[in-house]
C-alpha cells in the first residue's frame, strides 16, 4: 500500500486484566494496523512495544491520543516514527545464542560488549533469572538472536565466547554450556531465509 508509515508505540504501566485489550483498542480506533509486538509482565509492570502501520494521519492520531490513553489505562506511552528498513552494512546470517551464568552485575553487558566488538548485532534478547537446581543460587539465562556478518568466522566467535566463559570461571562465576559443548550448543544456525520481523 502506498503512503503507509510505521510507528513504534511503547507503553508501560501497572498490570491489570484487560490492559492489552485497552491499548490495542486504542490502536484500532486510531485506524492503525498492529504488525508486530512484544509484551511482558516485569514484576507487576506490564511493558508493550508495538509496530503499528497506517497512513500519516494514523500516526498523528496515535500521538494526539496519548494523553487520553494514559488517563484511561494508567500507562506511560510514547510514539516514535519507525524508519524504513535499512540494509545491513554487510551480509549477515542469523544465529541463536542460548547460555547461562551465575548471576552478577554486568553479565549482559559483558556479552553485549564482546558481540559489539566483533561486529555482531543483537536482533532480539530474552533474559530471565531462575534458581539453580539443588542450590537455588540465582542463574541468569539468556537467549539472543544474532546477526553475524559473513566476514566474521563463527568458529572465532565461539572461541571468544568460550574465553569469556573462562574469565567468568576465574572469578568464581560458573557459566554454561560446558566448554566442550561451546562448539555447537550456544549457536543453532537457523535457515538462511529466517523470516525477519518487519
Amino acid at each position: 500500500m502506498s503512503g503507509v508509515q510505521h510507528a513504534v508505540l511503547t507503553a508501560i504501566g501497572p498490570d491489570h486484566p484487560g490492559l492489552v485489550d485497552e491499548v490495542t483498542r486504542f490502536v484500532a480506533e486510531c485506524g492503525g494496523n498492529l504488525e508486530d509486538s512484544r509484551m511482558v509482565n516485569l514484576r507487576g509492570q506490564f511493558a508493550m512495544m508495538m509496530l503499528v502501520a497506517g497512513p500519516a494521519e494514523v500516526v498523528q492520531r496515535l500521538r494526539d491520543g496519548l494523553g487520553e490513553l494514559r488517563a484511561a489505562t494508567g500507562v506511560h506511552a510514547e510514539v516514535q516514527t519507525a524508519a524504513a528498513g535499512r540494509s545491513p552494512a554487510s551480509p549477515a546470517l542469523p544465529y541463536t545464542l542460548s547460555t547461562w551464568a551465575m548471576d552478577h552485575p554486568g553479565l549482559m553487558q559483558s556479552v553485549a560488549h564482546l558481540l559489539g566488538e566483533m561486529g555482531v548485532n543483537i536482533e532480539s534478547a530474552e533474559t530471565s533469572l531462575r534458581p539453580a537446581p539443588y542450590t537455588n543460587a540465582p542463574l541468569f539465562a539468556m537467549e539472543l538472536v544474532l546477526a553475524v556478518p559473513q566476514s566474521v568466522r563463527v568458529v572465532e566467535l565461539r572461541e571468544a565466547l568460550e574465553r569469556l566463559c573462562d574469565e567468568l570461571k576465574s572469578i568464581g562465576r560458573r557459566c554454561g554450556p560446558a566448554p566442550r559443548d561451546l562448539s555447537t550448543a550456544p549457536f543453532s544456525p537457523r535457515a538462511a531465509a529466517l523470516p525477519r520481523r518487519r
